[in-house]
């Protein structure tokens, strides 16, 4: 059998935990993403486990080996150990009696079965021993090394315990399955997609904008759109930028960005505001992103990065060419080339600091609030438009010739 190897099974402070709890007659095991991602040799974050005994049990079992013990969810079953800085999440074994979204009315058990059965896709309710040894009672495995995204049991039923679960079904086959996807889970997730606008905007937007920052979104956003799934969360404005968007991005080998694909997929930001949660952070990008601005050229590069910043600049040339591309403006090789040439300019360019502050002007004679600010953008327009090359003493200088 497939045995996880992972060099983070082999922590101190991990098998000091299963040492713990073995001594004790229990059965402690690590499950969901930390062992699917160990499997594929992906990154690990969040290390999960789960363990045969009631959860007060395990607050005391802590307790006793002087372990940090934070009761994170006890109702449901969860504590959370604190070993040399690191959580690890410890979920007693449970059948979930009866659902509400994401909370639960549960119930403990000792069978390893009837808490697999509880949870969402078969390749998350894969369970690893100490040594890595795997337990897999829903074929988990043969699921993952397929590359086939499935619900436990009844799909229908999965989802109903969490119409959230109809978006994660999406963003778990984009991420690790390949394409079609499940028959099953398209059906049962249009059968219920109407339930989607009653879950908290909150948690839809998490999980829309994990969607569209996966390497390869398209896929999901079609079988999303066939399924009248994206109905229920935002209607496409300029699907053809998008489509533009995501090869380029992997071209020109710049990180997908979520709020960047959410411009191009839909430029009007009250719209997205009516539909998702956003933080005023992240409306503020998209504000900048949706406004009408001049095209950015190798020119007027350094003057459009002083006024907002490198960041925004490259989101932004990227969003005008992929626009470019589907306005046949230009032709994809065309774009990937123009993106890599500004972007080998000026990776290493700093931004350059302007050379007055308010002090200078007071300085000069110019009494506190007499229009200090603007006499300072005034002389900080010319030095933008001199190319940032005036240094204190010319700025000064064409200071005077104003006053």
């Amino acid at each position: 059998m497939t045995r996880l190897v992972s060099s983070w099974l082999h922590l101190p402070a991990l098998q000091q935990l299963f040492d713990i709890f073995e001594r004790e007659g229990a059965t402690l095991r690590l499950v969901g993403g930390s062992v699917r991602d160990g499997l594929l040799g992906l990154p690990v974050s969040d290390i999960d486990l789960a363990v045969d005994r009631d959860p007060h049990w395990v607050m005391n079992l802590l307790h006793k080996a002087h372990i940090k013990a934070i009761p994170t969810g006890i109702d449901h079953g969860t504590i959370t150990a604190v070993l040399e800085k690191r959580p690890y999440q410890i979920t007693t074994l449970r059948v979930d009696v009866k659902t509400f979204g994401r909370k639960a009315h549960v119930a403990f058990t000792e069978d390893w079965l009837q808490d697999a059965m509880r949870r969402d896709f078969t390749m998350n309710a894969i369970y690893a021993d100490k040594h890595g040894h795997l337990f897999d009672p829903v074929k988990g495995l043969e699921d993952l090394e397929s590359h086939y995204v499935r619900f436990i049991g009844n799909a229908a039923q999965r989802i109903k315990e969490d119409y959230l679960r109809i978006l994660r079904f999406f963003r778990f086959s984009a991420r690790f399955g390949h394409e079609p996807y499940d028959a099953e889970g398209m059906n049962a997730c249009r059968e219920y997609a109407s339930h989607l606008p009653h879950l908290a905007r909150e948690r839809v937007t998490e999980e829309f904008l994990k969607i569209l920052e996966l390497p390869l979104p398209l896929y999901a956003l079609e079988a999303m759109k066939e399924t009248d799934v994206l109905s229920y969360i935002l209607h496409p404005g300029t699907w053809d930028d998008l489509k533009a968007l995501v090869p380029l991005e992997k071209e020109v080998g710049f990180s997908p960005s979520a709020l960047l694909r959410l411009a191009a997929f839909h430029p009007i930001l009250v719209e997205i505001k009516a539909h998702l949660r956003l933080s005023k952070k992240q409306e503020t990008i998209l504000a900048f992103l949706g406004k009408k601005h001049e095209l950015i050229t190798e020119t007027s590069f350094k003057h459009q990065a002083y006024l907002w910043g490198k960041e925004k600049i490259f989101d932004l040339i990227l969003l005008q060419t992929a626009r470019r591309i589907v306005n046949t403006e230009l032709n994809f090789n065309e774009g990937v080339s123009f993106i890599k040439h500004l972007h080998f300019q000026f990776e290493s360019w700093l931004t350059p600091v302007f050379p007055l502050t308010g002090d200078d002007l007071l300085s000069c004679g110019i009494r506190q609030g007499e229009n200090i600010g603007i006499f300072l953008k005034t002389v900080e327009n010319w030095w933008i438009s001199q190319d940032f090359e005036p240094d204190r003493d010319a700025c000064l200088g064409h200071l005077r010739t104003l006053l």
